[in-house]
């Protein structure tokens, strides 16, 4: 039997080659039925469900655009009526552009916010307010990001974004405690998805920021598969409101 077995998890950010498509199927190899959210990437969403189905596991995918809360919400509830109910929500949907603090248009910043932190709070809550009914507890897990306590040229507004997941994570630990719902981020750093493959392709970029790395690579999205797993079954149980940096050590530099 496997970690997660009999378990029902939702994992966003699995339409595209990134970290939530590798820790869905993390999570189904270890037993868990899954819900797939996608924006707009039914195809790829559908292909995810397949690889899922194969396995012995129950998958679908479901679309919601993180920009826009109230579609996020239903997104949730939609995927908690399908699976049953929710013991697991991985959040790994997210977005980010790259911009001098100077030339960050309005706009821009309220793209950024409004996908990586609203997008993550609504669905976090949404998620909760599943669990806490059930009354059995759960597991809130997201994507951070290293920028979430680091600076970086150009990201001022997405490393705002990630600060702000992380003391939204810390506060809702002190609330869904007592509810046994535990609230946890992982924390990577540079991680070859499609949202930057257009930038770490360029092989000068990538050695510069693999220099960067005390590991001395860059990360792939199945480097965070572990943590995810650990912090979504019984042997994280005692943890909630903290991070967990798979970070190559980049952030001890």
């Amino acid at each position: 039997m496997g970690r997660l077995t009999g378990k029902r998890a939702l994992v966003t950010g699995t339409g595209t080659d990134g970290m939530g498509r590798a820790i869905a199927l993390g999570f189904a190899r270890e037993g868990a039925d899954i819900a797939l959210h996608h924006r707009a990437e039914p195809e790829q969403a559908d292909a995810v469900a397949r690889e899922i189905a194969a396995t012995g596991r129950r998958a679908r995918a479901f679309a919601a655009d993180f920009s826009d809360t109230a579609e996020t919400r239903r997104m949730v509830r939609d995927a908690a009526d399908w699976l049953g109910g929710l013991d697991i929500l991985l959040s790994a949907a997210g977005t980010i552009t790259r911009t001098p603090f100077l030339a960050l248009t309005d706009a821009e910043v309220q793209h950024v916010v409004g996908v990586n932190l609203l997008g993550t709070f609504a669905c976090a809550q949404e998620a909760a307010r599943v669990m806490a009914a059930a009354g059995q507890g759960g597991r809130l897990i997201a994507i951070s990001s290293i920028n979430q306590q680091k600076g970086m040229p150009l990201q001022s507004h997405y490393a705002a974004s990630k600060g702000g997941i992380m003391q939204l994570f810390r506060s809702m630990a002190l609330e869904l405690g007592p509810l046994g719902i535990t609230c946890n981020l992982i924390a990577p750093s540079a991680v070859v998805t499609d949202l930057n493959r257009h930038i770490m392709g360029d092989a000068a970029h990538q050695a510069r920021v693999a220099a960067m790395i005390p590991l001395g690579r860059i990360g792939l999205p199945q480097d965070m598969v572990g943590a995810a797993i650990f912090l979504a079954c019984e042997e994280s149980a005692w943890m909630t409101g903290t991070t967990l940096h798979v970070d190559g050590g980049r952030g001890a530099v």
